[in-house]
């Protein structure tokens, strides 16, 4: 048979494909793949935060199992800052917490009941993990006594009764007043608040009736100082030092007169 007489004849046609889409196709396919990152996107964003919230609800049930748990329980109280306060009273306070769990201690039954001990001032507490809680307290400094019948109030500058005795007691200065509410009272006790230790620890006895009018006597030799008023309590310290010396010298009971301590006046008086 004859092949026909034409270019390319006998040679089958060839089929080219397209390298890729047409153009009205491009921007659906781009969209679909946006929305395919997004959606990933979206879901790696929803994972983290799941992740991270289960991270920190799992540190939260830890930490609080490992605070409520018997590792952590108080079995142990020191009581430290005490001079006349009994450890067994401060540690009593506590007793109820004993074998509680160190963060659910109850720090306001604590506070109510050493509220009550009169010789407490004031106390602060400290959590020393694994079973230790520390009580540092602060006592009233006792500034002398007072009649109470046929019994003696010791009381504190702010005028607390700390303790009543049936015994007078012999180290510190009776305060010969009615009541702390007397409106000499402050004058008694910023006077003897600035008076040498030394120096407090003779004043045998101290009135006042008005800030103007402190006046004390001293134990052992029965000299008796008209102080004024607490003003010039420093100058008047160092006239009244002197003062005693001459009295010592010259021997004798004296009237020392201090309350104008640029012109002391000494008067024997036995």
């Amino acid at each position: 048979m004859k092949r026909p007489d034409f270019p390319g004849a006998g040679i089958a046609p060839r089929t080219t494909r397209p390298t890729s889409l047409p153009k009205a196709f491009q921007p659906v396919r781009k969209m679909e793949s946006d929305a395919h990152r997004f959606t990933v996107r979206r879901r790696r964003r929803r994972a983290s935060w799941l992740i991270g919230i289960g991270t920190f609800l799992a540190l939260i049930l830890i930490v609080t199992g490992i605070v409520l748990s018997p590792l952590l329980t108080l079995t142990e109280v020191i009581v430290k800052g005490r001079e006349s306060v009994e450890t067994d009273v401060v540690v009593g306070s506590v007793s109820d917490q004993i074998g509680k769990p160190l963060a659910s201690l109850n720090f306001d039954s604590i506070r109510d009941r050493l509220a009550t001990v009169a010789r407490i001032q004031s106390f602060t507490t400290e959590i020393q993990p694994p079973h230790t809680l520390v009580i540092r307290i602060v006592e009233r400094q006792a500034i002398g006594y007072m009649s109470a019948n046929t019994k003696w109030s010791i009381v504190d500058a702010a005028g607390v009764v700390i303790d009543t005795v049936i015994s007078r007691p012999m180290r510190l200065p009776e305060l010969s007043i009615p009541s702390t509410a007397d409106r000499g009272f402050t004058a008694i006790t910023e006077t003897l608040k600035a008076l040498p230790d030394s120096l407090r620890r003779t004043v045998q006895s101290i009135t006042a009736t008005s800030r103007d009018t402190v006046r004390f006597t001293i134990r052992g030799s029965g000299h008796r100082i008209t102080w004024g008023s607490p003003d010039n309590s420093s100058l008047k310290v160092l006239v009244m030092d002197r003062a005693l010396e001459v009295a010592r010298r010259d021997g004798g009971v004296y009237e020392i007169d201090v309350s104008a301590p640029d012109n002391i006046v000494l008067q024997r008086i036995g």
